[in-house]
């Protein structure tokens, strides 16, 4: 995995500001990257073990944490395979810190073996997602470069 901050691509300067973007090389094929983004075995594989819903577009999605009483419900606002996916928040019962919030992953293909990752969560100030998003897009990567990731309650 190589990282980079990415860029924000928002034509909202405020949003732009304080949206939390990274961009990651994951040496493994796009198909499998987005299938770990785009099924709930896959979520599970890197983000949290609590994964319940539909990752189908229109779906939702339930996120929650192995012994905390927090839960974020996710949208899922479009699934385009191999390539994109987007996600809007909910609800998120810590303080509805997430709420309102949008989280996108871009996939471009880098070879049958490789692919770039541009990743974005707006509508949140970033020092409030950015040490957790670090954590599990390292753990993406790993869960789609070697098959184990280290999801939350793992």
């Amino acid at each position: 995995m190589t990282t980079k901050p990415g860029p924000a691509g928002s034509t909202d300067p405020d949003a732009e500001a304080t949206a939390y973007a990274r961009q990651l090389t994951i040496h493994a094929a796009p198909g499998h990257v987005f299938a770990a983004i785009a099924t709930l075995d896959g979520l599970r594989g890197w983000w949290t073990t609590v994964v319940t819903g539909s990752a189908a577009a229109g779906g939702t999605l339930r996120f929650g944490f192995a012994g905390l009483e927090e839960q974020i419900v996710m949208r899922v606002d479009a699934v385009r395979p191999p390539s994109a996916i987007t996600w809007s928040c909910m609800a998120h019962t810590r303080d509805d810190e997430w709420t309102g919030s949008s989280v996108r992953f871009e996939l471009a293909g880098r070879g049958p073996r490789a692919c770039e990752l541009s990743f974005r969560h707006a509508g949140i100030a970033r020092e409030f997602v950015a040490d957790g998003w670090e954590h599990f897009l390292a753990s993406l990567a790993a869960y789609a470069e070697h098959g184990t990731g280290s999801p939350f309650g793992a």
